[in-house]
C-alpha cells in the first residue's frame, strides 16, 4: 500500500551522465528528460526519498548516473503526487526501502519534467 509523501521531504532522481544520453545541460543542470518516465513506466517516475537513504545507496553507480535532488513542494506545486512505494522482496539483492514514484507526468507532456528539472538540483557524490 502506498502512502503519500510529505510535502517537507526530499527526492532523489538519477539520470545519466554519459555524454551521448543528453541527460545534462551544457551548464550542468538537470535535462528535462531526466524527469520523463517512459511509456512504459505508466506515467510514474521513480525517485528516492531522501531521508529513507544516502546519496551514495541512491546513485548506485557513480560511473553511470549522476544524482538530483527535488523537494516534494516543487513536485505537488506544479500539480503532481508523491507516493512511498517501498520495493521490498520484489528483486534478489535489490530491496529499497527508500523507493517512491512521483504520479501523474503524462507521456506526451514535455513541459512538467522541464519543470521539475529547473527546481532540481545536482547532488555530488
Amino acid at each position: 500500500m502506498r502512502n503519500v509523501v510529505a510535502n517537507n521531504e526530499w527526492l532523489y532522481r538519477r539520470g545519466y551522465c554519459s555524454p551521448e544520453r543528453k541527460y545534462m545541460n551544457p551548464d550542468g543542470t538537470a535535462h528535462s528528460r531526466v524527469f520523463k518516465p517512459r511509456p512504459i513506466d505508466k506515467n510514474e517516475l521513480s525517485v528516492d526519498v531522501k531521508s529513507y537513504t544516502t546519496a551514495e545507496v541512491s546513485i548506485k553507480d557513480k560511473s553511470l548516473y549522476m544524482l538530483f535532488e527535488l523537494s516534494v513542494e516543487h513536485v505537488n506545486e506544479v500539480g503532481l503526487n508523491v507516493e512511498h512505494d517501498p520495493l521490498l522482496n520484489q528483486y534478489p539483492d535489490a530491496d529499497n526501502p527508500a523507493h517512491a514514484v512521483i504520479v501523474g507526468i503524462m507521456d506526451d507532456d514535455d513541459i512538467v519534467p522541464g519543470l521539475l528539472a529547473k527546481k532540481s538540483k545536482r547532488v555530488y557524490v
